[in-house]
């Protein structure tokens, strides 16, 4: 990253909560709720950096008390509708307090490795943005209207998202600017994609699982504990 640069974390977990049936960011690995631990993985990657935490505007009280008890220096934003407002007013935060770049990190992801996130970070390089990816290891088809096998993908291209995802604010500035009416995307790589701007894929080194329903937790809880 370039020198005198000022950079920020967003941890998102203001979000749906349906697949899982309750708050699944309270919930604990260990002592520390999941959100708690994802935060914790960020600091370490780089302590200095400020933090926002985009957490649901009716959970917003307890979300000040719970984190603060652990981060007091973290920042706490009240999310939007979508996750994609949650992010928007999550950099909005960021770049009030000057930052330049920003990673946007899933709250839901507590496990990603620190050298993972300072890779993702250094891969920005020149480009608009920057997504810490896996490889694909399974064969993918693609399927026609009827279900059927229309085809095979070459999976040595393809890479699955994950957070990190490591942006230029001006950059997505922009990209917000350019979409026209109430659009959706599903993270803030698609956006800058849209604008027709540069984002590199840094491939993930370390696991990097995300709760999405209960047996997930399960299996994050048995990482967290041979770590």
């Amino acid at each position: 990253m370039d020198v005198g640069v000022k950079f920020a974390f967003v941890c998102v977990g203001a979000g749906r909560a349906e697949r899982f049936g309750a708050d699944k960011l309270a919930e604990k690995i260990g002592p520390h709720t999941v959100f708690g631990t994802a935060i914790s993985g960020l600091r370490k990657a780089h302590p200095g950096a400020p933090v926002f935490a985009v957490v649901p505007g009716q959970r917003l009280d307890f979300w000040r008390r719970c984190l603060s008890l652990e981060f007091p220096e973290v920042r706490i934003v009240g999310g939007g509708a979508r996750r994609q407002d949650s992010v928007r007013l999550g950099v909005e935060a960021a770049a009030a307090g000057g930052a330049d770049v920003v990673a946007v990190h899933d709250a839901a992801r507590p496990l990603v490795d620190p050298r993972d996130i300072g890779a993702v970070v250094c891969g920005l390089g020149d480009a608009d943005g920057a997504i810490l990816s896996a490889q694909v290891s399974d064969t993918v088809k693609r399927l026609d209207e009827d279900g059927l096998v229309a085809q095979t993908l070459e999976r040595e291209d393809l890479r699955l998202a994950l957070t990190p995802q490591v942006f230029r604010v001006a950059s997505l500035e922009v990209a917000w600017e350019q979409q026209s009416g109430d659009g959706f995307w599903t993270d803030e790589s698609v956006l800058l994609e849209r604008a027709g701007m540069r984002v590199r894929s840094v491939v993930a080194e370390f696991p990097n699982p995300k709760v999405t329903i209960p047996s997930d937790l399960r299996v994050i809880r048995a990482l967290a504990g041979s770590a």
